[in-house]
């Protein structure tokens, strides 16, 4: 790594840490509620954190874009943009469920070159930048490892994830006939976490093996696609297509399953489509 990345990735930890932290205190507590649309909610929380990310980055990393879920954009010069997500599981969070993050990720010309989850329940935290592989961190444990390249994965040996969009239309009956072909593809199971930072970084480290989703942003999963790139899974859009950045259809896997997922998938879609 080299030295600015290695400087740069370090002030994304510290401000991992003091949102991590910021959302530990607050939960239980979260205060006003509002609803964005009639599933998607906010809450203050959610503004409080985001407010102290960007007031970090800006005053840190003079001249980037910023593209936050709760502010919007804020243009700069650099030619790098942020993507900030200051709690991805709005809704885990708001109900006390405990699968809940902070996503952060930088990109530049290139593609993503920086990417930070941090989920604090779990005292989870994945550091990525391009080229460099990836680290969890267990920061109320005092342990700090590399995240192994991921070793191929069988159909009948995999823990997969997924995730329902907000808008309750039909994608919702499609997605519920993929979890139904996925499992009778006899995967060991299908999880809904809720937090699409998180499914993308376990995929990383091996807690799943495959993940799909349909209907999210690019904060949601810029941090993690990074993350779990650099761990050696494949991330690409449901079609198997490359690109620097999916997010609106991610599909994220273990080499040896992704080809088999995007064959489902598309058998799936034909389905749903017919």
């Amino acid at each position: 790594m080299s030295e600015s990345l290695a400087e740069e990735l370090f002030v994304l930890r510290e401000l991992a840490l003091v949102a991590g932290g910021m959302l530990l205190d607050s939960m239980g507590h979260v205060g006003p509620i509002a609803r964005k649309k009639a599933t998607e909610i906010v809450t203050e929380v959610d503004r409080r954190v985001e407010d102290m990310i960007v007031e970090g980055i800006t005053h840190t990393f003079t001249g980037d874009t910023i593209l936050a879920e709760e502010s919007g954009g804020t243009a700069g010069t650099s030619g790098r943009t942020w993507y900030i997500d200051p709690l991805d599981g709005t809704t885990n969070y708001a109900h006390g469920y405990p699968v809940f993050s902070v996503s952060m990720a930088c990109a530049d010309a290139e593609g993503l070159v920086l990417g930070a989850v941090f989920a604090p329940y779990l005292d989870e935290l994945y550091l990525a930048h391009r080229g460099g592989g990836a680290v969890m961190e267990r920061p109320r444990h005092g342990i700090s490892d590399p995240l192994e390249a991921r070793r191929e994965v069988a159909m009948t040996d995999a823990l997969l994830a997924t995730g329902f969009p907000y808008v309750r239309d039909e994608g919702v009956d499609l997605n519920a006939g993929r979890v139904r072909d996925f499992l009778k593809a006899n995967c060991h199971g299908v999880r809904r976490g809720g937090s699409a930072a998180v499914d993308l970084v376990h995929v990383a480290a091996g807690k799943l093996d495959g993940y799909w989703e349909t209907s999210l942003r690019p904060w949601d999963t810029a941090a993690g696609t990074l993350i779990a790139r650099e761990a050696g899974a494949l991330v690409t859009d449901q079609l198997g297509q490359q690109e620097p950045l999916h997010f609106q259809n991610i599909l994220a896997a273990a080499p040896g399953l992704h080809n088999v997922m995007v064959e489902i998938l598309a058998r799936s879609e034909g389905k749903g489509l017919s």
